[in-house]
């Protein structure tokens, strides 16, 4: 059953009682303790979603109707919780109208209970990982790889891996799980500084080594030319870009840059695997599956994590090739 966003009445607390009840597993993880507990129209609420993290829970509304909700869902989201709840905090997604600023620049504001700290620790994967519940679009780590990293442990496991790649490196988090499962060294590519020094936080909350040479500022296609100019090789590399991105210089987009930028790529890979992913609606499996050169050989492919519920096709891509 799924209602419309501006049309939920009574059947909504029996929505999140049910969507919880079916991910109350998760809550038992011994490596993990975050993960989404309702996934928008796939549990039956067009534009909401919630998050559970180490005890809080972020609430993000991505329609004027999906906010209108969220008061009428609160008290029966916090009973269905199998565990105490820290807080319950709900953030403003919503699309901006032209020339329109982001509420305080997509800050959170909080429901009930407590504020988290400025920075807290979550885990996932056995992985340690940094996250701010309350500032910015994105937390700092993305839920829904969380199966496509545990499948990424058995393969680590299989072979051996000295130098791995990370372009669009975000909070280098597949390469402090890379490290952590036997890969020797990962170098992280990244345009923006903060993301960087992030990921450098979660290095050290892993017990990771902080080398400075492994963090690099910059973009990632041009940075794939002048590694290719150098003659370095990489074991593996990571190429997940977000689907249109835009610096001073020129613009990236999926549908337009994508199995161009994936031959500069492969010409740092001798003998070795490339870990791809699209994240967009509007790109298909036939159409991911397209961009990659014919003579790669396909070794995985999965979508978001099954707690991403959806009603229609998977957004996530994401394959292992080999070359």
């Amino acid at each position: 059953m799924v209602l419309p966003s501006d049309n939920i009445k009574k059947d909504v607390g029996y929505l999140f009682r049910s969507a919880v009840e079916k991910r109350n597993m998760l809550f038992e993880e011994t490596e993990t303790d975050c993960f989404r507990i309702f996934n928008t129209s796939g549990d039956g609420v067009d534009g909401l979603t919630a998050d559970y993290y180490a005890g809080y829970i972020l609430l993000q509304y991505f329609t004027a109707g999906a906010k209108n909700v969220i008061s009428k869902i609160l008290p029966s989201l916090i009973k269905s919780i199998p565990v105490p709840v820290k807080g319950v905090l709900s953030k403003n997604r919503m699309t901006p109208s032209k020339g329109e600023i982001p509420d305080e620049n997509w800050k959170s504001v909080i429901l009930d209970g407590d504020y988290p700290p400025e920075g807290i620790t979550v885990l996932q994967n056995g992985v340690r990982a940094r996250v701010d519940l309350v500032n910015g679009q994105n937390t700092g780590i993305f839920l829904d790889m969380r199966e496509i990293r545990d499948k990424l442990h058995k393969f680590y496991g299989s072979e051996s891996i000295d130098r791995m790649l990370n372009l669009f490196s975000y909070t280098a988090l597949f390469s402090v799980h890379a490290l952590k499962n036997g890969v020797r060294n990962a170098v992280n590519i990244d345009l923006s500084r903060g993301v960087l020094n992030r990921a450098k936080v979660n290095y050290e909350l892993n017990g990771l080594k902080v080398d400075q040479r492994d963090f690099i500022y910059g973009d990632a296609i041009d940075w794939t030319k002048q590694l290719s100019r150098k003659g370095v090789n990489f074991d593996f590399a990571v190429f997940d870009p977000p689907t249109f991105a835009r610096n001073k210089k020129k613009n990236f987009s999926v549908k337009k840059d994508y199995s161009d930028s994936l031959q500069k790529v492969e010409l740092l890979i001798d003998k070795g695997f490339i870990l791809t992913s699209i994240n967009s609606f509007t790109v298909t499996e036939q159409e991911y599956r397209s961009y990659h050169p014919d003579n790669w050989e396909l070794l995985m492919f999965g979508n978001e994590s099954s707690d991403f519920v959806y009603s229609g096709s998977p957004y996530l891509k994401v394959g292992l090739w080999k070359i």
